[in-house]
């Protein structure tokens, strides 16, 4: 019998404490220049800053896309954060480098970060000798462009458990709004239209740069959220209109589905409109937002189930699942998504229907709801004088 004492036991595990995740890993698949001896092309590089474009040899003159996008990233995120790059030649279309082939730069880019990455972004300055199908509004390549990708996405999310979400430059903008291709009419809730560009001389979209704010986020915020900041002062379309000047087209562009530059009286500089991916309204994903949310919850669920794969459960008389193993299932799912996402989506519930009979099937079939956080797009407010002494009924 041991003497009387006093024993204490540390519990742990209890503070809700996550480790840090992934959400803001980003890459940027870019059209660019070799630089002798440190830039080469289609081949994969980890960035933390923008001090890395220098051991790269980068700079304005020799690389104008490559460093425009990395800085305007790196303004957005600060340095640290974690940004891979793949650099192919000018020559490549969008279509070429979001193809579905094994081999596709789009492919070895998210290969190449070992599945870290969860945005992506895509632009290109295009050869002189270029000529862009605008029969739609904005070059054609990056709508067939866009197919491509979230062929390969989809493929990413279900196979390999990376999901990922694209954002797509809308370059050549031609202000025509009648003939205007509409994201919000696509079927790609996977990619989002950048119709805003941060280049005064060469419009590109600001890929960079928006990718940098989605990146500094959490994935239920939108990026067009006002308490975050202006997005920048000189902000245009990808038609080289400001955004001040292009204040008529705001509507119908947001509408259509990309995310633009818009001012807000009595705040300086332009903000995004929104979140919007190509996709229609009634998509559960047409907003960024709500994709990056759920992609976050599918690689919790995940991870607490793959190590549960050929372990022995119990089983009740009928052979199915117990319900002690069903609680317990439930619980460590909830407990893994609500710990991790804690802020981020308002409620998650994970049942597991009765009656699975574990020993024929060997499956169990599982259900997670998520409850996710609303965003305000507008304010309808009444402002009325008052006379204490006129009563109204």
């Amino acid at each position: 019998m041991a003497r009387p004492n006093v024993n204490i036991t540390l519990g742990n595990g209890n503070l809700g404490r996550s480790a840090a995740t992934d959400d803001g890993v980003a890459a940027l698949l870019l059209t660019g220049a070799t630089v002798s001896g440190k830039l080469e092309l289609n081949k994969h590089y980890q960035l933390s800053g923008t001090a890395d474009l220098v051991a790269l040899g980068v700079t304005a003159d020799n690389n104008p896309l490559v460093y425009k996008e990395v800085t305007a990233f790196y303004e957005q995120t600060g340095d640290g954060a974690e940004l891979h790059l793949l650099v192919v030649a000018e020559a490549t279309t969008l279509t070429q480098m979001c193809d579905s082939a094994a081999d596709s730069p789009l492919r070895k880019l998210i290969d190449a970060s070992g599945g870290r990455v969860r945005l992506v972004g895509v632009n290109k300055i295009p050869p002189m000798e270029y000529e862009a199908d605008t029969t739609q509004g904005i070059d054609k390549d990056a709508i067939t462009a866009a197919e491509k990708a979230q062929a390969v996405i989809e493929s990413y999310a279900a196979g390999k458990v990376n999901p990922f979400r694209m954002l797509m430059p809308a370059p050549a903008f031609d202000a025509e709004v009648d003939s205007l291709f509409k994201p919000r009419e696509s079927s790609t809730n996977a990619v989002c239209y950048v119709l805003a560009s941060d280049d005064a001389a060469k419009h590109t979209a600001a890929i960079g740069r928006v990718l940098g704010r989605a990146a500094s986020l959490s994935v239920h915020q939108s990026i067009g959220r006002v308490r975050s900041g202006s997005i920048g002062t000189d902000m245009y379309l990808t038609d080289g209109q400001s955004y001040i000047d292009a204040d008529g087209l705001a509507d119908s562009l947001h509408d259509a589905g990309y995310i633009i530059p818009v001012a807000y009286p009595r705040k300086n500089g332009a903000y995004l409109n929104g979140d919007p991916a190509a996709a229609p309204v009634t998509d559960d994903y047409a907003q960024l937002r709500y994709g990056r949310t759920v992609d976050k919850a599918r690689i919790i669920v995940y991870d607490t189930l793959i190590d549960e794969i050929l372990d022995d459960v119990d089983t009740d008389s009928a052979g199915d699942l117990s319900a002690g193993q069903r609680t317990s299932y439930e619980g460590m799912i909830e407990n893994a998504v609500l710990t991790q996402m804690n802020g981020e989506i308002t409620s998650f519930a994970v049942s597991i229907p009765e009656g699975q009979n574990i020993l024929t099937s060997e499956t169990i079939r599982v259900v997670c709801r998520i409850q996710p956080k609303g965003v305000v797009e507008t304010f309808e407010v009444t402002l009325e004088f008052t006379n204490p002494a006129i009563k109204t009924e």
